[in-house]
């Protein structure tokens, strides 16, 4: 999978914290310019690791290994600040009733598990902000549109397929 770099300077360090959790975003924006420009400004004081747009394309905005600021005020398991410990993904998204791309979802679950054999993420800690956001309610992203046992069982069976060789 390619993936374009689109640098954003608003990140900070995950001071020794392991990378265990993906948190899924969609984006305010409704275009992947759009919602690059955004994480690129000092201004805004928000970015995630990655972007997918409608098309499949995957922009870089922080590395892995830096802590991006997608999370905001959140909770995993008694667990507070996301950021620390998860790779921030933002899927661009019209709005809850338009349905994510194939070709959106395939990157998605491509990169899912990438990181998943990379960091030894399990199933259960990949999430959208709507799970982790404090108080609950807050969020509702990546909102209805999103099919959690289909991704979570594509995921699963690519991860099961490396695993074993296939």
């Amino acid at each position: 999978m390619e993936i374009i770099s689109k640098p954003s300077p608003n990140f900070g360090s995950r001071k020794g914290a392991p990378i265990n959790c993906i948190v899924l975003h969609d984006t305010g924006g409704k275009t992947a310019e759009s919602t690059l420009s955004w994480f690129a400004s000092e201004n805004s004081k928000v970015s995630a690791h990655y972007l997918i747009d409608r098309d499949g394309l995957v922009y870089q905005c922080v590395p892995d290994d830096k802590q991006a600021w997608h999370a905001g005020v959140s909770e995993l398991w008694g667990v507070k600040n996301c950021n620390f410990f998860s790779i921030g993904i933002e899927l661009v998204d019209d709005d809850d009733q338009t349905p994510y791309t194939e070709l959106q979802l395939h990157s998605l679950i491509q990169m899912c598990t990438d990181l998943c054999m990379k960091y030894t993420i399990p199933l259960n800690r990949i999430v959208g902000h709507e799970h982790i956001a404090l108080p609950k309610g807050r969020k509702a992203d990546p909102g209805i549109d999103l099919n959690w046992f289909e991704l979570l069982a594509a995921i699963g069976s690519h991860v099961a397929d490396r695993i074993l060789g296939e």
